[in-house]
């Protein structure tokens, strides 16, 4: 199996850069956070701007993430041939394209981009567009979709960017007229300790982006509503019929902190068992969101008391 390596691209080092800025953003606010949060809890200052930066702080991390995973992509991308294929791979992943469904390679393509086009194009051009005339151009490449090769296969096609085109072309017209000794199926074959199928659900999907947004959204109501909270809040012991007492408002936030773990704990399951059963999977993620709406609910009645 003969192999290529990409066309070399600045574009590859700016994702480290960006992702460095990233880390070193999200530890200043981390830093200042923990500068801010020393003492007993409940001496805190707990507002909406404390939430503000440590949201700003986590999106920072995922970004930084993000951008690291695309910079390893794009370093291990690689071109190879055989009698049979046209394979992509990057970090454990592999893109098959059967040689005898090629149609036509063509130099660059026009498609419709918008912002997530743009934001797939750090580090490497990847992901998919939609071209003029319609066709899905899957992208494996460091240049520019004009600047590609586009591989025509069916209804699809793929654009990558081998050093040495002109002789990657002629091994590969070479090999398609040899005639394949072996029938491959199309698709991506993904790294198994990536998971890329349990995040590609589109369910699962859905459902984790709702129990993230909710307990977001309860630890950022709790935030901005804590200055004006009485020092002492009612709370209910865990027996049923319990009398409540009075505890330190900080106490409320054990709420959305019980939530994130329980759904935290449930992703980790869903992970381990998608394989197996994805409905299993799914209905674990949907029993985190039900937990979500469960503890907003006693956030509001605790609050209400």
């Amino acid at each position: 199996m003969q192999r290529w390596p990409p066309i070399p691209s600045s574009r590859v080092w700016i994702s480290l850069v960006l992702a460095v800025l990233s880390l070193i953003g999200a530890g200043w606010l981390i830093v200042r956070l923990a500068t801010r949060l020393t003492g007993a809890p409940e001496q805190w200052p707990i507002d909406g701007w404390l939430f503000g930066e440590a949201v700003l702080a986590l999106g920072l991390i995922i970004l930084a993430v993000i951008l690291l995973y695309r910079f390893g992509a794009a370093l291990t991308l690689r071109y190879s041939l055989d009698r049979n294929g046209l394979y992509v791979s990057w970090i454990g992943s592999r893109a098959i394209i059967p040689l005898n469904m090629i149609d036509r390679i063509e130099q660059g393509a026009l498609a419709i981009g918008d912002w997530r086009t743009a934001f797939a194009s750090i580090g490497y051009y990847h992901g998919r567009v939609k071209a003029l005339d319609g066709t899905i151009i899957h992208r494996f490449t460091t240049r520019p979709l004009a600047e590609a090769l586009v591989i025509y296969a069916g209804q699809e096609a793929y654009a990558i960017s081998p050093v040495d085109q002109e002789t990657f072309v002629q091994e590969l017209e070479q090999r398609r007229r040899l005639g394949a000794i072996q029938t491959l199926a199309p698709g991506v074959q993904v790294a198994r300790f990536l998971v890329y199928d349990f995040w590609a659900d589109p369910v699962i999907r859905q459902i984790l982006l709702s129990t993230f947004v909710l307990n977001l959204l309860l630890f950022g109501v709790l935030a901005f509503i804590y200055p004006t909270l009485p020092a002492q809040i009612e709370w209910r012991g865990d027996q049923i019929g319990a009398a409540a007492e009075l505890v330190p408002r900080v106490r409320i936030f054990f709420l959305p902190v019980a939530a994130l773990i329980i759904a935290l704990l449930n992703l980790a399951g869903g992970l381990i068992v998608y394989r197996r059963s994805p409905l299993a999977a799914r209905l674990w993620q949907g029993f985190s969101l039900g937990v979500q709406i469960f503890f907003a609910i006693a956030a509001a009645a605790v609050l209400g008391s």
